[in-house]
């Protein structure tokens, strides 16, 4: 190999270059600290560097994080910290009103105090840091309380991140705070009638209350005789008239409400006078559920030092417990009728004879009283009786199955005052001999013990089967009725309502807003419905078990036309498999009665709209009715309440016509098409008619008498047939819409349906949901004993036997009900709560108190019981406010921590060892500092050194 100038000069000026770079990169090792310079210079050390550079950058975010959160936390921890502090102050006043030595002005006093409380409540509530309120869920800046203790936040929680994919929660929000609901609390409801010692007040003017070791003789005490035959012969003897229990006439106890798995019950049961009020406590708990060997309970029953019967539904977390309750015993009386301005006692001997019944008529644009007597014999006969002008009575006798008048009318004057008549005198020829005078001396004589039902039938009061017919009875006087429960809500008619009524009541009204009382509660989940919620979810049966299943609303609407409208969910007038729910809306008189005339304004069935994407256009679609939801319905709330009804073209005539073509012969098609399209105008109806009845395959003649299926079908194709539901959807749909912007329909965070008239400060509309369960399906059964095939069974003598316990199953919903009150709920309404407790203390309410101006509270003793479960609920929030903000603090700790530990680690990754630096820029200094020397002694070298 030869060796030259150039390949010297190379090699030395490489051997210098890449000295002199090592130099460089030690040197700039030195001066920066760091390994490497560039991510080119070491992947691996570059790869592990930037890791941890994010994990430390991470670690940073999640102090900062934490840091804040915890704050807020903390903020939220002090204010609920002052939440229990004010909430005890509140309970320790409340036991202060619970002391007998008050009077009004000190109980105002107090209850002035407690006010003072709930305002100062309302502040922490609404406490803010920074301009974010602390409960308002996500929505940080809105205030989440106004000053009637409404909730306006959301349930959203705030949640902090404190690392890769891990976030942690550090609020409380306003919906679960002031609104949630603890699972480990049973429902309790109460009565708010106390029930006294009517025996020992025979004597004694002293109000005893009951308990469980009493008798029922001694609930019902003096009342086993009527009024009338008190004041002739007195007071009944406590010593004498009780000494045996069996001659005393038996007590029927009614119930209807919600067993707590969700089922409806309608249900009554019989005990004797001598029965303890024990007794009746166990058959409350039957009704709703209990087994009677006493394995498996779901509810206790009890009754309170106040007289007052608690139910605990045993089951924590459920809210379906729904209790309605009263009593009627039959009272020994004579049994009078008014006619005009006559009364007449009707002759006990004939009276399980005749069926007896009065009814208003007007005759000339006068209201007359009318007494029918009817023979229970189908050969007997039948008498209309009324007083006419100079008051004279007129009886007429009518045909038993027309009404039709048979002959001309006696008028007769019989003797002045009070009259008895035996009904069976009428059929010897009429006389005014037949009305005989009232003889006081013979009113035991007179006297019977008994009602009348719907019918007229004189039975027990056990048979009785609908609410109507009992108040009719009880105002009477036939029966005494025990009361349990009075709410004070109003009927339909706007009178004051009894123990009796359950829930066919108006909605309560309050300014511009209409408000139920009973809690709509999904089966199962026991949470409250909301408008998306299926009706079939909440339903106390399946809603087509029965073919008569329906909800009837009463709506006054905004413009005063009284309406019933009928929801049926099953169309019984139709051979499809899926059986569609009907409307039907009909106009009322003032006095909420169906005129003989009226005709529906509305009638079709409830529609949705579903896109279709072949045609880029809305279809509607017929709602079957386990999948119809609260939202449906409330929509056919605000379109009835405003007035703003779908077209009743051309479903009321076609309905009409195919009503009319059930009872008729056609000879062809083309005359049933005339028939179907009399009075339709929609020429889209029209044509869908002809095409359903030419594709019908009828045989002409037919006779839809004797081939209603055939009729039916054309009914189905006809309502069914796509065009004609999309245009009823549409004409439906533009109807909510038009309700929606004048009427307003939901339900709210408790689910109570909830409608505001929006045009109006104090609204005039009316609203009473129900089950209209009509005489074909009673509230209530009778009480005859059958066999397994139905039949009622009869003892020796041929007489029907009573049982002694009869079910059945109840309304599908409540919205509005005279049920029993919650003591106790699992579901919190913290200053809604809080309202109640101060307004029984203004009443001086220390238990229910169906006189107090809300007949629905529970008295004080009720709000003790309530405080207790609000300082509980929020101390289980404080102490998960508290869990947050350890576990913030602890985050931040630990990522303090974790970030010295990661920064040591990426020390001993990155940074470079000063010492070993330092002796490594020595060791290339000398290399550099020889190999020059080398350079400069191999560039001294020259031939002429040889020469």
């Amino acid at each position: 190999m030869r060796i030259t100038n150039q390949l010297i000069n190379f090699n030395n000026l490489s051997n210098y270059q890449a000295s002199a770079k090592s130099i460089y990169d030690i040197n700039q090792r030195y001066d920066s600290g760091l390994k490497i310079q560039n991510s080119y210079d070491n992947s691996s050390i570059y790869v592990d560097g930037t890791r941890l550079e994010y994990e430390i950058n991470l670690l940073d975010q999640v102090k900062q994080t934490s840091t804040k959160a915890t704050e807020f936390s903390k903020n939220s921890d002090k204010a609920l910290n002052d939440f229990v502090s004010k909430l005890t102050e509140f309970k320790t006043k409340l036991i202060q009103a619970g002391n007998d030595i008050h009077n009004e002005t000190s109980r105002n006093a107090i209850a002035n105090d407690l006010e003072g409380l709930k305002k100062h409540l309302i502040d922490i509530a609404n406490s803010s840091i920074n301009g974010q309120f602390l409960f308002s869920g996500t929505a940080l800046d809105t205030k989440p309380i106004d000053s009637a203790g409404n909730y306006h936040g959301n349930n959203q929680l705030i949640n902090a991140a404190i690392g890769a994919n891990q976030t942690t929660a550090y609020n409380i929000d306003g919906q679960t705070l002031f609104l949630g609901k603890d699972n480990d609390y049973k429902k309790i409801l109460t009565t708010n009638v106390s029930l006294i010692d009517n025996k020992t007040k025979l004597t004694s003017d002293a109000a005893n209350y009951l308990n469980a070791a009493n008798k029922i003789l001694d609930l019902i005490g003096g009342n086993y005789r009527s009024e009338e035959l008190v004041a002739q012969i007195g007071k009944m003897n406590p010593e004498l008239d009780f000494a045996d229990p069996a001659a005393l006439a038996d007590t029927t106890f009614y119930m209807q409400g919600r067993k707590p798995n969700g089922e409806t019950f309608s249900t009554k049961f019989k005990v004797t006078a001598d029965s303890s009020i024990q007794n009746l406590l166990d058959n409350i708990g039957y009704a709703l559920g209990n087994d009677k060997n006493g394995k498996n309970n779901v509810v206790s029953v009890a009754i309170n030092n106040s007289g007052q019967i608690e139910v605990t539904d045993l089951k924590s977390g459920n809210q379906m417990t729904e209790l309605h309750l009263f009593g009627l015993t039959d009272v020994r009386g004579p049994e009078t009728f008014k006619v005009g301005d006559r009364d007449i006692v009707i002759d006990p001997a004939t009276h399980t004879d005749f069926r007896v019944t009065t009814e208003k008529r007007t005759v000339g644009g006068v209201s007359t009283d009318v007494l029918i007597v009817d023979s229970v014999n189908p050969a007997g006969n039948k008498y209309e009786i009324t007083q006419v002008a100079g008051g004279d009575l007129s009886i007429q006798q009518v045909d038993k199955t027309t009404g039709a008048n048979i002959g001309a009318a006696t008028n007769v004057t019989p003797v002045a005052g009070k009259l008895v008549l035996n009904p069976a005198d009428l059929t010897g020829g009429i006389t005014a001999a037949d009305f005989r005078a009232y003889d006081p001396a013979n009113i035991e004589a007179l006297s019977d013990r008994g009602a009348r039902d719907e019918n007229g039938n004189w039975v027990s009061s056990a048979n009785l089967t609908d609410t109507k017919t009992i108040t009719q009875n009880v105002e009477k006087g036939n029966v005494y009725l025990t009361e349990f429960i009075k709410s004070g809500f109003e009927d339909v008619l706007g009178n004051k309502s009894d123990a009796i009524d359950y829930n066919k009541l108006q909605f309560e009204k309050t300014d511009n807003k209409l408000s139920s009382n009973v809690s709509q509660v999904i089966k199962g989940t026991n949470e409250y419905a909301t408008n998306s919620t299926k009706l079939s979810a909440v339903a106390g049966q399946a809603l087509q078990a029965n073919p008569n299943s329906n909800i009837t609303m009463n709506i006054k609407s905004k413009d005063g036309t009284n309406y019933e409208v009928k929801l049926n969910f099953t169309d019984t007038n139709s051979n499809t498999t899926e059986r569609y729910p009907t409307i039907t809306v009909t106009p009322l008189d003032d006095n909420w009665e169906k005129p003989a005339t009226a005709t529906p304004v509305y009638y079709g069935n409830v529609y949705s709209g579903k896109y279709n994407e072949a045609t880029k256009t809305t279809d509607g679609v017929m709602t079957p009715a386990d999948d119809m939801t609260y939202q449906q319905l409330n929509d056919i709330v605000s379109m009835v309440a405003a007035g703003n009804l779908p077209s009743g073209q051309p479903n009321t005539n076609v309905i009409a016509n195919i009503d009319t073509a059930s009872r008729n012969t056609y000879a062809d098609a083309n005359a049933l098409k005339t028939a179907l399209k009399n009075g339709v105008t929609d020429v889209q109806a029209q044509g869908i008619i002809d095409r359903v009845v030419d594709a019908s395959g009828i045989a002409y003649p037919i006779d839809f008498t004797a081939n209603g299926n055939a009729l039916r079908d054309i009914k189905d194709a006809i309502l069914g047939d796509q065009d004609y539901v999309t245009s009823r959807y549409n004409e439906y749909n533009t109807a909510i819409k038009s309700a929606s912007s004048t009427i307003n329909t939901t339900l709210d965070y408790r689910g109570n349906m909830v409608v505001t008239d929006k045009t109006a400060s104090k609204t005039d509309i009316e609203v009473t949901l129900f089950e209209d369960r009509g005489r074909g399906n009673i509230e209530f059964t009778d009480m005859y004993k059958r066999d397994a095939a139905g039949n009622i069974e009869l003892d020796a003598a041929g007489n029907r036997i009573i049982d002694t316990y009869q079910s059945t199953t109840g309304s599908l919903f409540s919205f509005t009900s005279n049920n029993a009150i919650a003591i106790d709920e699992p579901s919190v309404d913290i200053f809604k709560d809080l309202d109640d407790m101060i307004q029984s203390v203004r009443d001086g309410s220390y238990r229910g108190d169906p006189d107090a101006s809300d007949p629905r509270t529970t008295g004080i003793q009720g709000a003790l019981k309530k405080i207790d479960h609000l300082m509980d609920h929020i101390n289980k929030q404080h102490t998960q406010i508290g869990s947050y903000t350890n576990s913030l603090t602890a985050t931040g700790d630990r990522a303090t921590i974790l970030k010295v530990n990661v920064s040591s680690v990426k020390s001993e990754i990155m940074e470079a060892d000063i010492g070993e630096t330092y002796l490594m820029f020595q060791q290339r200094l000398m290399a550099y500092q020889a190999m020059l020397q080398a350079t400069a002694k191999t560039s001294q070298i020259s031939l002429l050194n040889y020469i």
